[in-house]
Formats: structure tokens, C-alpha cells, sequence
């Protein structure tokens, strides 16, 4: 039965969520509503981890001019990527498979799944511990493994039901969120004497600046990456470029710039503990818990469609097929929580641009560098080959250029891998498509 024959109360249940297909425009949200979802999504305890990391080891006055150009670049891959989705209706995995091939795109789902999955993990963790800090209860005891699982179902539950339990949970989570952030806020500053007095407070840099906009970029930059997975649900390009740009040049940037401040005056990068350390008690966790909801569920969300888009084989329609891996790719987040991700945080968030900044910039020069090639994103069947080499010589050649640049602490690794995974994929396919062949370069 082709799909204008359908009956529009089946075509919703055998499209779900559309991991498998473009987005069709009566499954698209209002812009509001989507916007609530991405800045759920947000506003979260990782902001403030990753500003509490850089404020640990930048003064303010180098802190926060930092953060503002690591999400400002945040913000231009966000906006290109978001801007095709919508355009689009494609999830991340699906657009990802014009770069990397029908195959091919195995690799950029597995690590943005994955990475999505090490999120999970860190915030799962750092939520159980402020959890069990606060009920005073001992460190791998009953109450903390139970809390473990219980705070890790609640993160998969609303993902692997529909993208609308994310909206709902994120229309209270985010003006609560809001509310206990302006009272740490207040709270810091009045036990600091002013933000002044902040400013005015300085110690030598414990790493180059250019590793701090690593570290600054890094935190979000595989959230924008699969921004696509949230973008897809907007109506048109310009309510995706308006909503993206307000969560990240927006409230990314007062989070990351709230967490340097927390971390200027306290020492401590975890925001619940600042909260703790500031005696704001339970009630502190509680708002700060529903930050880690909205994003967590945003992200496993995320992984799922990664892990059940084509090539994965589909079981018995795309939605049981994404609720299916949305389960899974929860547990494997679990079984990264008990490894404890959250003891590698700060060498984390540098790795993340090392591996991710390869495939945001592939996806981006394949989009909007190639006429040609943008007008194959219509086609139903996807990508003209099976596996681009291109692709993959790129994402091979930017890894091992941040790996080495930013892990020696030369230049920015983000910056690095970037330049030169673009270089190698806009060089590459500029060839190939000048001499007439597809993706790889063959007729």
C-alpha cells in the first residue's frame, strides 16, 4: 500500500517518530513546542559541569570570553546542521548516510550513539551521587544502586515512548530549571560579595586558552551534531536557525558562564555540589535532577534513532525498531555508569571534539558546499553508494589531527580535526563531482 493510501490513524503508527524516513509535515511540532524540547535539552547539570571545568582552570576574565566563542562556534554548526534537517525531515542517521554512504553511516551512528551513551553515563552518575549526598547514604550501599537504576529508567522511559513525553516533562522541567539556576546564582554572588569581586579575582591558567575552547566547544559539540534528531521536528528552516541560536548562544552560554562563576568561588566544578557546599539542600537537587532528566532523555532519544535507522535491520515497523534500541543503548549508558565515566570528565570533553568535529564538518560541506549533491537528499533510497571512502578518509585524517595537535596541547585539537577532515572531504568530492561520478569518485 503505497503511502497517499494509507489511513492517516495507521500512517502515524507505522511512522512513529520516523526513524527510517523523512519526517512528514503533519508529524512536524509547533515551534514552541520544539523549542522547549532543545532547550530542555540544554539546560542541564553538563552545562554547569563543563563551565565549572573551564572556571576551574581559567580566571573569569579568560573564562568567559572562552565560553562564549566555544558556544558561538556551538551555535554555526548547530545552525547548519538544524537548518538541512528541517529542510529535510531527516533524523541525524539519515543525513548522515549521504556523506557516509547506506552502510558507511554504521560509523558516524555508532559514535554519536555511543557518545550520546557516555553523556548518560557522566550525568547519571554525577545526579545519583548529589542524590545519595544528600539522604547521607553510603557510596555503593543499597539506596545508591537502587537510585542508579532508578534515575537511569526514568531517563529511557520518555525517550523510548515518542518525542512528545520529552515535551511534556520539559514544559515544567524548564522553567524549574531556570528558577533553582538564578537562586545559585544569587547565592554564589552574595557569598562572593559581587561578581566584581570575582572579576577581579585571578590565578595563572592551568592549560593553554585554546584547550579551554576545547573544552568549551567540546562539552556540546556532539549535541549539535545530531541537533538534526530535534530540528527535523520544526516547520521550516528559519524557526530552526531562531530556536538554535537561543539555546546556545543564549542559555548554553549563561549556563557555562554560571558554572565558571560557581566554580571562580566554590572550587568545585559539579554543580550539585556548589549547591551543597552553599547549603541549598534537597529541594536544590530536585530542580537540578529535572535539568539532567530533560537532556539525558534528549539524548538517549538521540541514540536510539542512531542505533535504528537502515542499515540496522527493522523490526516489524520503524517505531517498535526505535523503541527496541532506545532500550538498549539505556542500558549500555547503565553499564557505563557503574565503569564511572564521570572520573575522566575534563579529558572527556576534549576527546569529543577530536572524534565528533570530523563528522559535523563532513555532513556540513556535503549539504551546503554541493548543490549537486544537496539535491539527492529529496530521494527517498538515500545516498548514491553503498560506502564513501571520502567520508571516511576525512573522519580518519580530522581524528588523528585533534588527537595530536590537542592532545599535545599544540593547538586547538577542535579546530584542527575540523580543518582538516574539511579539506580532505570538500578536496575529494570537488574532484569526484567535477569528473562526473558519484561520492566516491566512480561512474
Amino acid at each position: 500500500m503505497s503511502p497517499e493510501n494509507v489511513p492517516e490513524n495507521t500512517e502515524k503508527e507505522l511512522v512513529g517518530d520516523a526513524a527510517r524516513s523523512q519526517l512528514p509535515l503533519s508529524h512536524r511540532l509547533g515551534f514552541w513546542t520544539n523549542s522547549f524540547i532543545l532547550w530542555g535539552w540544554v539546560l542541564v547539570l553538563s552545562s554547569f559541569l563543563v563551565g565549572g571545568l573551564v572556571g576551574q582552570v581559567f580566571p573569569l576574565k579568560l573564562s568567559m570570553p572562552i565560553i562564549l566563542l566555544g558556544t558561538l562556534c556551538n551555535a554555526i554548526i548547530g545552525v547548519l546542521i538544524g537548518s538541512a534537517a528541517a529542510r529535510t525531515g531527516y533524523s541525524s542517521a539519515l543525513l548522515f548516510r549521504y556523506a557516509y554512504g547506506r552502510k558507511g553511516v554504521i560509523l558516524p551512528n555508532v559514535l554519536m550513539g555511543l557518545t550520546n551513551m557516555g553523556w548518560f553515563a557522566l550525568i547519571l552518575n554525577l545526579t545519583r551521587d548529589g542524590f545519595v549526598a544528600q539522604v547521607g547514604a553510603e557510596p555503593g550501599g543499597t539506596v545508591w544502586l537502587a537510585s542508579t537504576f532508578v534515575l537511569g529508567a526514568l531517563f529511557i522511559i520518555p525517550a523510548a515512548v515518542k518525542i512528545r513525553w520529552i515535551a511534556y516533562i520539559d514544559w515544567f522541567a524548564v522553567p524549574g530549571f531556570m528558577a533553582i539556576f538564578l537562586l545559585v546564582l544569587m547565592h554564589v554572588l552574595n557569598g562572593a560579595g559581587g561578581f566584581s569581586e570575582l572579576w577581579q579575582k585571578w590565578y595563572e591558567p592551568g592549560k593553554p586558552i585554546f584547550i579551554g575552547f576545547d573544552m568549551a566547544a567540546g562539552g556540546w559539540l556532539a549535541g549539535v551534531t545530531i541537533i538534526a534528531d530535534l530540528a527535523r521536528f520544526w516547520r521550516n528552516a528559519r524557526h530552526a536557525v531562531i530556536g538554535i541560536m537561543t539555546a546556545y548562544v543564549g542559555l548554553v552560554t549563561v549556563q557555562y558562564w554560571g558554572g565558571a562563576i560557581g566554580a571562580a568561588h566554590t572550587g568545585e566544578w559539579n554543580l550539585f555540589l556548589i549547591s551543597s557546599a552553599l547549603g541549598l539542600g534537597f529541594l536544590a537537587w530536585l530542580a537540578l535532577w529535572f535539568g539532567a532528566q530533560s537532556t539525558v532523555q534528549g539524548g538517549t532519544y538521540a541514540a536510539g534513532l542512531a542505533f535504528s535507522a537502515p542499515p540496522i535491520p527493522m523490526v516489524r515497523g520503524q517505531e517498535t525498531t526505535r523503541r527496541m534500541a532506545t532500550v538498549g543503548v539505556g542500558v549500555l549508558g547503565l553499564v557505563g555508569s557503574f565503569i564511572g565515566l564521570d572520573k575522566f570528565a575534563m579529558w572527556w570533553v576534549q576527546f569529543l571534539s577530536w572524534v565528533v568535529m570530523p563528522i559535523a564538518i563532513t555532513v556540513i560541506l556535503d549539504y551546503w558546499a554541493f548543490p549537486e549533491k544537496r539535491n539527492r537528499y529529496e530521494r527517498a533510497d538515500g545516498a548514491d553508494t553503498d560506502l564513501n571512502p571520502a567520508a571516511f578518509v576525512a573522519w580518519i585524517g580530522g581524528f588523528i589531527a585533534g588527537f595530536y595537535i590537542g592532545g599535545n596541547e599544540i593547538w586547538s585539537g577542535l579546530l584542527s580535526s575540523g580543518i582538516v577532515a574539511g579539506l580532505i572531504y570538500y578536496i575529494w568530492m570537488r574532484i569526484a563531482l567535477t569528473q562526473g561520478g558519484t561520492e566516491s569518485g566512480t561512474t
